[in-house]
């Protein structure tokens, strides 16, 4: 449906009650697409009221309703991308990756600016326990691991972080295969410059023919942000990576978020994922949390 087809009588938000939770949905109208990857599109939504969205925290997820050719009314859950300190006009940011699946090619084919789709929420409690631990004054440090797409739940942080002056340090292990795998190329720079109590480390686990330094060339243009911009390359990202990284590993608490075998690893093939690797190495299962994707 098109911005210029909608009825005049447009619906207000809805409550809806899942589970006990007590949710909202919101149509909203597409108002821009970036490209990030080949796979991946930031897009910005507008309440079509004009309305603030509903209060959410960083970490927390939303149903985006759209009918495919497959199936009327299908609906895929996605990280909320951009920080609850910037909805209060009604816009809205989603971070959505294609690999294959059933929903996310036909939203990237079929949909444009003006196009209006629902969304419901907010679910989930990802990061939950990280912030009230931080309004208690009980954390100084966060550790986040993210694959691919996983990486929206942190930029939507950094982006809260840095509007609510938080004073938290905050390392990001981002891992893809290859470069052309690196979402928010122009975005990460900026939360670097935007948040110095941030620290990234790139992993990509299939490149092998550059250096760290090229790497940090062509992605950050020469500047490592004062050695805050580490690069693994050739290899998965190890515990001995963290504790060498992260001073106070131990006190630290963890985000983790990615597909089932970057967070559990496999069994069959005996490969830890990256639970497995931090409680090996002496964390607290008590503080990790995770996040799971499967394709869309």
């Amino acid at each position: 449906m098109r911005l210029g087809e909608l009825r005049m009588e447009l619906r207000k938000v809805r409550e809806v009650v899942q589970g006990g939770q007590r949710v909202y949905q919101y149509d909203l109208v597409i108002t821009e697409v970036i490209d990030e990857t080949d796979l991946a599109k930031t897009y910005f939504f507008k309440n079509v009221s004009n309305m603030p969205i509903f209060d959410y925290h960083p970490g927390q997820d939303v149903k985006l309703y759209f009918d495919t050719p497959l199936k009327r009314g299908d609906f895929r859950f996605y990280s909320i991308a951009g920080s609850p300190t910037r909805t209060s006009d009604g816009t809205f940011e989603l971070l959505i990756k294609s690999e294959g699946g059933t929903f996310a090619p036909y939203f990237h084919q079929l949909t444009k600016p003006g196009e209006i789709v629902t969304i419901e929420g907010p679910y989930g409690r990802f990061l939950r326990k990280a912030f009230q631990m931080i309004e208690d004054e009980r954390l100084n440090t966060l550790v986040f691991l993210a694959a691919s797409s996983g990486i929206v739940p942190f930029k939507c942080f950094v982006d809260y972080a840095v509007d609510k002056k938080l004073k938290v340090d905050v390392y990001i292990f981002y891992v893809n295969r290859t470069r052309r795998d690196f979402i928010y190329r122009k975005t990460i720079p900026k939360l670097l410059d935007s948040y110095p109590r941030l620290q990234l480390v790139i992993n990509f686990t299939r490149e092998h023919d550059i250096s760290s330094q090229e790497i940090i060339d062509e992605l950050f243009l020469g500047s490592d942000r004062g050695g805050r911009v580490d690069v693994v390359l050739g290899r998965h990202v190890l515990f001995e990576d963290i504790k060498e990284i992260v001073a106070d590993w131990s006190s630290a608490y963890y985000g983790i978020c990615g597909g089932a075998k970057f967070i559990a690893g496999d069994r069959e093939k005996g490969i830890d994922g990256m639970v497995q690797k931090l409680e090996k190495g002496g964390v607290s299962r008590s503080m990790i949390e995770i996040d799971s994707f499967g394709t869309g």
